[in-house]
């Protein structure tokens, strides 16, 4: 009976030691994605400003969509032709208070941009809260989807 409970002991003990070990390297995992989003979010606010369509091609999925100030929905041939035609144009992005959470292969972005933009020649430049959609695919980090808030000073 002694024997029995020893083993029973010893086999929870192991049991528990590997869950505690796959925990571990959970949380390294996602500590590693963790930079790699912030690394490509600010990849992709360089790329904006250079006109770097290799890299926002990198970082964008074909199907990613944005949802903008207005509420419209932009997909990406139409984000992609705004830059390309100089209907949007970014002379400056900066990125502030990155909130990154990762769900497995699947990331959702909280952040703050100030940048010197224009719309159709018009000032579009300022602060803008935005949320950012990643997915992880075929091993690597892709944004599908963007939500965009100016913030308004009272």
């Amino acid at each position: 009976m002694q024997r029995i409970l020893i083993n029973a002991l010893s086999v929870i003990a192991v049991c528990l030691a590997v869950v505690q070990a796959i925990a571990a390297e959970k949380n390294t995992k996602s500590a590693n994605d963790e930079q790699i989003i912030r690394q490509l979010m600010q990849e992709w606010a360089e790329a904006l400003v250079k006109g770097d369509q290799a890299a926002i091609d990198r970082i964008t999925s074909a199907d990613w969509m944005l949802t903008d100030p207005q509420g419209m929905l932009i997909s990406k041939a139409q984000s992609d032709a705004h830059r390309k035609s100089g209907t949007v144009k970014f002379e400056s992005f900066k990125l502030d208070e990155l909130k990154v959470r990762v769900y497995g292969d699947t990331a959702v972005v909280h952040g703050l941009a100030t940048r010197k933009s224009s719309y159709q020649g018009q000032d579009t430049g300022g602060q803008y809260r935005s949320t950012d959609v990643f997915i992880k695919s075929n091993g690597r980090w892709q944004a599908i989807a963007a939500h965009v808030t100016r913030v308004v000073k009272p």
